[in-house]
């Protein structure tokens, strides 16, 4: 089994660990079986230590170890006596009656796991023992909870570094709200580690151990409803319990990690146009749970703040948990497909059909398109305050010319950028003469600039000296048709107003948009603008027209 150095820092917060008891010297592995007498005594009260009769005086609680007669009066600060003789009727303190089939060396072994410098070892060791077995089998962090369970008798869950649950066991109704609450608090606090203020503040009954990974930086928390505080036994299974969690967090990270090399090296293959044979790209996508045998449909998304459109998100729990959720949405509705995350972009490829003959092109498409709605959705509640934005590029029938879709679908994202679509779902059929306009932007920029210029660019000037609406009032009027009445509509503008303003688009850039050459030149011009990163501005001038659209 994989094992791993111990973390630097597993720290236990929540209950307090009290003193070991009576009652947790009875339930001693060696003392299976002693009477306690009286009976009816109490078992509660805590013990600060062990020690053999005839040694020093004692000043605070301690248990007293007697291979002989019962010492008589008990001495000063003994709480309870191990023994083998039965005591006196009316003896001060309770009396643990050993049978004498039982090893004073196992009593003495079992107590110092109680009381001395290194409490709980045993304890702990049979709780690694007990843990290796899920580990082994390979059950995860669900078979590691329900062991957990099993040893401190208590409701458990590991959360990962977005505190959402890995697995749990034993957690009913009451459990989750409480839990839910202090998660969501947690998640307000804008720390860079939402753990830390989780850890701090969560329910008191929570005992909560946090799982450093890498750097120390907290990778997960254990959690367990005990009531405090907690007992020596409880403490060591739950340390355990964190340092298995540890080693399978490690084991996964690395699966994931090589799973990811190997989908993105695929990947960066295609997209940079290198040969892949048919047979060999079928088979390396199918190692990896993707069946690319009927081709695909390329898909790649940009997860980024809307409030901040030069940047993407590339904050690694954050990317960790969409990805994830991306993974659930697209393994619930298009099985078998090959997922990656490259560091600022969401790379998919959506598997075709296997028989040829059934490949309807259309319905292919419009499924990704619908995909992607369900994809921007779920991301709106994965990582609220981000916005996904998708592009989809032809479906591509042949698993050789993947690379082709591949670059389609990053020529739509990188126009859908440009174009202000963040959040949107782009195609790459929708972006029509965009393509040919963003080859020149890449290419030659002030050549698109120059046109910009000579089409928009006097209007966009106009409108920002005299507070006019030239451009917008354009905009409308050829996403209309060129239909005048349907514009004036839409703007709540008297006709003749509309009429007004097109004349004076064609007095400031000499392009009559009643001719065809003259009308393309301006939506062309239009393009540009949004290419060139220059928001075509909205409508708030309205005139109140009881009947707009009529002279």
């Amino acid at each position: 089994m994989t094992t791993r150095t111990p973390p630097a820092d597993v720290r236990l917060v929540g209950p307090p660990t009290r003193h070991p008891t009576l009652a947790d010297v009875q339930d001693l592995q060696a003392c299976a079986g002693a009477q306690v007498i009286p009976r009816g005594a109490d078992l509660s009260v805590e013990l600060r230590a062990v020690r053999p009769a005839g040694g020093d005086v004692a000043d605070e609680a301690e248990v007293l170890i007697c291979d002989g007669p019962l010492p008589d009066p008990a001495p000063a600060g003994v709480a309870a006596v191990i023994a083998r003789t039965p005591p006196p009727t009316g003896y001060p303190v309770p009396v643990i009656v050993l049978g004498p089939e039982v090893s004073w060396n196992a009593v003495i072994d079992d107590l110092g796991d109680l009381f001395g410098a290194h409490r709980g070892r045993r304890i702990a060791d049979r709780a690694r023992t007990a843990l290796r077995v899920p580990l082994t089998d390979g059950r995860g962090f669900t078979g590691l909870v329900d062991v957990c369970r099993d040893l401190i008798g208590a409701p458990v869950a590991v959360l990962d570094d977005y505190l959402d649950v890995l697995a749990e066991v034993g957690v009913d109704d009451a459990h989750t709200q409480r839990l839910d609450a202090a998660i969501r608090d947690a998640r307000t606090r804008g720390s860079a580690s939402i753990i830390e203020p989780f850890v701090a503040d969560a329910p008191e009954e929570i005992a909560r151990l946090v799982v450093p990974g890498p750097g120390d930086r907290a990778v997960l928390v254990v959690g367990a409803w005990l009531s405090a505080p907690l007992t020596i036994a409880q403490s060591a299974v739950l340390r355990e319990m964190a340092e298995a969690c540890a080693i399978e967090w490690g084991r996964q990270e690395v699966r994931t990690q090589t799973e990811s090399q190997l989908r993105g090296d695929l990947i960066r293959e295609l997209m940079a146009g290198e040969p892949v044979s048919r047979d060999s790209l079928v088979r390396r996508a199918r190692h990896l749970g993707a069946d690319l045998a009927g081709g695909a449909v390329a898909m790649l998304g940009k997860l980024e703040d809307p409030h901040d459109r030069n940047g993407s998100e590339t904050d690694e729990r954050v990317a960790r948990r969409f990805v994830q959720q991306a993974r659930a949405v697209l393994d619930l509705h298009w099985p078998r497909g090959l997922v990656d995350w490259d560091g600022n972009r969401l790379l998919v490829l959506l598997p075709g059909p296997r028989e040829r003959d059934v490949a309807d092109r259309a319905e292919i498409e419009q499924r990704a398109h619908t995909l992607s709605g369900r994809l921007i959705t779920a991301t709106r509640e994965t990582v609220p305050g981000l916005v996904l934005t998708l592009a989809i590029s032809r479906y591509t029938a042949e698993p050789e010319r993947l690379g082709a879709a591949l670059e389609e679908a990053s020529l739509a994202l990188s126009i859908g950028e440009r174009i202000g679509s963040a959040g949107d779902v782009v195609t790459f059929e929708e972006t029509g003469t965009y393509k040919l306009l963003f080859q020149i932007f890449a290419d030659r920029p002030e050549e698109l600039a120059a046109f910009y210029e000579q089409t928009l660019g006097p209007l966009v000037r106009y409108d920002e000296q005299y507070q006019t609406e030239l451009v917008a009032t354009l905009a409308t009027y050829l996403e209309f048709d060129c239909n005048l009445a349907a514009t004036a509509g839409s703007l709540f503008t008297h006709r003749h107003t509309i009429r007004y303003r097109l004349d004076r688009i064609a007095e400031l850039c000499g392009l009559d948009i009643g001719r065809t050459d003259d009308r393309e030149k301006l939506s062309l011009g239009l393009k540009s603008m949004r290419l060139l990163g220059r928001r075509i501005p909205t409508p708030i001038a309205k005139e109140n027209s009881s009947h707009p659209g009529t002279p």
